[in-house]
Order: structure tokens, then sequence, then C-alpha cells
């Protein structure tokens, strides 16, 4: 009965493991479709990607500086 069990298993892992793999390699694909131009054996960022790392950190900044805002004003106030 353990064998039965053990061969079940290894099906059902085996089975997730693949799906994961091809789940993963159509990911990469797809960001690197969207993100990366390669031209031989370069890769550059795109047009697309650099204008979401300018506003990714531009949002960053605006992020930190509200929370830094607010915890140096809160620092006299009663809770």
């Amino acid at each position: 009965m353990s064998a039965i069990l053990t061969e079940i298993i290894s099906l059902l892992v085996a089975g997730i493991t693949s799906l994961a793999t091809g789940i993963g390699t159509g990911l990469k694909s797809l960001v690197e479709a969207i993100f990366l131009e390669t031209s031989g054996n370069t890769m550059a960022l795109s047009t697309f990607g650099g204008l979401i790392v300018v506003f990714a950190g531009i949002s960053l900044a605006v992020g930190l500086s509200r929370w830094v805002m607010n915890f140096v004003t809160s620092l006299g106030a009663k809770n």
C-alpha cells in the first residue's frame, strides 16, 4: 500500500513541478518581451521599462517623504 501511495505522491509532485516550470518560463518571456530590448549579446531596458523605473522612483520618493514628514510632525503630539 505504501508503494502505491508513494507513486501517487511522486506523480502529483512531478505534475506540480512541471506546471510551475511552465508558468515561470512563460512569465520570464513575457517580462523580457515587455521590459528588455535585446540586440546580439547585449540587453537594455526598453523605453517602457525606463518609464516604469522613473515613475516607481518618484512614487517611492513621495511616499518616503510623506512618511518622514508625518513621523517628524507627530513627535510632539499626544496620542
